[in-house]
């Protein structure tokens, strides 16, 4: 076992500690979010101030702008995360567990003498056998800042009782629903902002109209539970004297529970940005190059020096970091099997700076499109309402068309469908190319579908 990545940190930082002393060994915290936008955020761009503590981190950690989760479902998500393998690799394609015989990131790192700790989401991450945590916060602590808190401070007590690194996964259920509402009891807030309809303001890629509004609100009630959360994490880690050696993970697992985002490929679905703090790091840097959530478990097993296993599918992107430059890193490809009702809602997507091109193989099954995340006042409003422009958008999304095409730097809500305009026919050949050669290397059940919606088309 080799201790502290000093070779990584030597190139990222201003100095490192010898990585012949074993107490310089790094440790990793892996912070998430359960359903929260990208761009919910002040750090990335959101001007209504409900993430304090996140946007001071993110002035001290580097930034992966253009990151994407590889799959936009809870499960799927985390088991992406945890074995650096799309969907179809690692078994997980939906809320079922992954393969026995896929490594996980708990199992490395436990293999080679960390101690580990999960708070909310394990039941998330199956089969139990492959997450030997060595201890467990209990799920309903996701959406209780203090004993959310409590329980990581327990963690870490743990850890250094046993005189071992630490390996945490901290998973904020926030902003996850049921969302904060006028009927939530005051201390259930724990510290949160409550905010107002007329306060707020609707995602463009949603219609503003005023029951959606008014769950906006409520969704960002709850982000702001998230960032207290979020900061009392961050005020543990420092009171335990551990900010110093750990390197610290943040991101989301998809977007936000409303249409057009969580459980689609659509961009408010995939899209996460990852920040990350390494100890002795210099400035941090924004890279705008475009990585995927399978690539963190190979990125952060370099910066700790640990082997990584054979047979990963994400990359690390630790080179970025030290000015090297990648092949393709100016697309990204993103996957939706089956949702958590059991149904397939099967997409695909690679999307680039300003093209995305989808493929919706439910698009004429037995189905029309319906998951978790169009639950509540929402979809509810939007099929309700008369407005041509909504009740289009009601039929993008639960009837869909099987293959989609957008320009994403004149329609940044993906509304347009482009797929048989001419003008865009290179871009349509482009992109079905890298689809198709990333389907054929990864074996995707869904690589003949395909083949077979770009021929007909």
């Amino acid at each position: 076992m080799r201790f502290a990545a000093l070779a990584v940190i030597l190139l990222l930082s201003a100095g490192a500690a010898s990585a012949a002393d074993s107490s310089k060994q790094l440790n990793l915290l892996v912070i998430t979010a359960d359903d929260m936008n990208a761009d919910s955020g002040g750090w990335n761009g959101n001007k209504l101030g409900a993430t304090p503590n996140l946007d001071a981190f993110a002035k001290t950690a580097h930034r992966f702008v253009n990151s994407h989760v590889t799959v936009p479902i809870c499960q799927p998500c985390r088991s992406a995360l945890m074995t650096g393998r799309v969907p179809h690799r690692n078994g997980a394609l939906g809320f079922n567990p992954i393969r026995r015989d896929v490594p996980t990131l708990v199992e490395v790192l436990s293999d080679i003498g960390y101690y580990t700790g999960a708070i909310g989401k394990a039941v998330h991450m199956a089969p139990a056998e492959k997450f030997p945590w060595d201890a467990v916060g209990a799920q309903a602590l996701g959406k209780q800042p203090t004993k959310f808190a409590e329980k990581f401070r327990e963690i870490l007590a743990a850890a250094a009782k046993e005189k071992k690194p630490f390996f945490i996964n901290a998973n904020i259920c926030d902003p996850h629903r049921p969302f904060i509402t006028a009927k939530t009891k005051a201390d259930e807030l724990d510290g949160a902002r409550v905010y107002k309809p007329d306060e707020v303001t609707v995602p463009a890629f949603l219609e503003d109209i005023p029951r959606l509004r008014e769950e906006v609100a409520q969704y960002y009630t709850t982000v702001s539970r998230f960032d207290v959360a979020f900061g009392l994490v961050m005020k543990e880690l420092a009171a335990a004297g551990r900010d110093a050696d750990t390197i610290v993970v943040f991101m989301s697992d998809h977007g936000m529970a409303f249409p057009f985002s969580k459980a689609t490929v659509y961009h408010n679905g995939t899209w996460s940005p990852v920040l990350i703090r390494i100890p002795g790091m210099k400035e941090p840097q924004t890279r705008a190059e475009f990585v995927s959530s399978v690539d963190v478990m190979p990125a952060v097993l370099e910066l700790l020096d640990v082997k990584p296993p054979a047979g990963m599918d994400g990359r690390t992107w630790v080179p970025l970091l030290k000015g090297e430059t990648q092949p393709d890193r100016d697309f990204v490809i993103t996957h939706v099997n089956t949702v958590s009702s059991g149904k397939s809602f099967a997409q695909r997507c690679v999307r680039t700076r300003d093209r995305a091109l989808m493929f919706h193989a439910w698009v004429g099954g037995p189905d029309k499109f319906r998951v978790e995340a169009m639950s509540g006042l929402s979809f509810a409003a939007m099929n309700a309402s008369t407005d041509e422009k909504v009740r289009a958008r009601v039929k993008q999304l639960v009837e869909g068309e099987p293959l989609m095409l957008f320009d994403t730097a004149t329609d940044p809500g993906e509304r347009k469908n482009l797929i048989n305009d001419p003008k865009y026919a290179n871009d349509v050949a482009e992109l079905s190319k890298k689809l198709l050669t990333h389907m054929k290397r990864t074996d995707d059940p869904q690589t003949k579908p395909f083949e077979a919606a770009i021929t007909k088309k």
